[in-house]
């Protein structure tokens, strides 16, 4: 049987629609996964995350808006985007749940800030802000989604390394936000030049992993394709075979 991949969807309070860009099941298939889409669900109704969890394999969190600052500890910087309440706490919810079944993880762009949030670490809000200087490169790309704009370096014996089987990649980026502390459990896994982290893993977890880039936007690329494939293998894994 085809592992099951939940993954996260975006709603959109103004038009009240949820959500869900079509690369993310694109990029599951293609790797042998069956998506289960997860709709965000109303702050009451949180206490069905063990539920979803119990129903799927993997768990992908996928872009989007903000995190609101106060799931770590601060005050709206007056940079910060559009947040969305609905989504923040069930994805938060699905994150912990998740860890504790120790199901396999991939967060993408804000799903890897979600994932280093509610682990224990935090974000920049706005990182032309907070961490700008001469130094500090476009993140947010004026070319193709699937164009690989800038460059990032991956840590050597990281488990990324292991799965993209490279040091250095050219990725898409999309996003004003960025890891600043890490969990107490993740490691860097990948940077850019201006030194902002680009993919973190869990040093405990079977298969905890985010990046900050879009890989279900570069269908054509080899190294999208490989992240993919070794995430939804790792669902298609028995619990315990680590």
């Amino acid at each position: 049987m085809k592992p099951i991949i939940g993954i996260t969807c975006d709603y959109d309070w103004k038009e009240d629609k949820i959500q869900l860009k079509t690369g993310y099941v694109k990029s599951v298939c293609r790797a042998g996964g069956l998506p289960f889409l997860i709709s965000p669900v109303l702050p009451h109704e949180s206490g069905m995350t063990a539920d979803i969890i119990s129903r799927i394999d993997g768990l992908l969190l996928s872009g989007g808006q903000d995190v609101d600052p106060r799931h770590f500890g601060d005050e709206p910087h007056k940079a910060i985007g559009s947040v969305n309440p609905w989504r923040d706490e069930l994805e938060l919810s699905l994150c912990r749940e998740a860890a504790k079944a120790r199901m396999p993880i991939l967060g993408i762009c804000r799903g890897a800030q979600v994932l280093n949030i509610a682990l224990g670490g935090d974000i920049f809000q706005d990182i032309n802000a907070q961490a700008g200087g001469k130094g500090l490169i476009c993140h947010s790309q004026t070319a193709p989604a699937w164009y690989g704009f800038h460059s990032i370096k991956i840590r050597e014996g990281s488990r990324l390394h292991g799965i993209l089987g490279t040091d250095d990649l050219f990725v898409n980026s999309f996003h004003h936000q960025a890891v600043r502390r890490l969990a107490p459990t993740f490691e860097a896994a990948a940077f850019t030049s201006d030194g902002m982290i680009e993919a973190v893993e869990s040093r405990e977890h079977p298969f905890m992993l985010g990046v900050q880039w879009h890989p279900e936007c570069m269908q054509e690329d080899p190294f999208a394709h490989r992240l993919f494939e070794a995430f939804v293998k790792a669902a298609g894994r028995p619990a315990g075979d680590e």
